[in-house]
């Protein structure tokens, strides 16, 4: 998909909906913007996917699914850091 846009008196741009839909980019979505010679390259700026504790249970946020590999790893690496604060070892909960 392509589309030639114009910058406004701001620098603004607008990237067309069918472009935002298919990217699934809503207001408030953050874009990484590179340059490299004589071109600009927009992307997702897809903050890594971690685990967090809600009501006592452990909640994938921040980014895209991990894979099954990536979830296994998290929960082993979470579970160490509660072994090590429940030891005394760290102060970290």
């Amino acid at each position: 998909m392509n589309a030639i846009v114009e910058i406004d008196k701001a620098g603004r741009i607008v990237i067309p909906k069918k472009m935002r839909d298919a990217m699934g980019l809503k207001a408030g979505s953050r874009l990484r913007v590179e340059q490299s010679l004589d071109e600009l390259r927009l992307e997702p700026d897809v903050p890594e996917p971690h685990l967090e504790m809600r009501d006592g249970i452990l909640v994938l946020v921040s980014g895209p699914p991990l894979s099954g590999e990536d979830a296994i790893q998290s929960i082993e690496e979470d579970r160490e850091r509660r072994m090590r604060y429940v030891a005394g070892l760290s102060n970290e909960p």
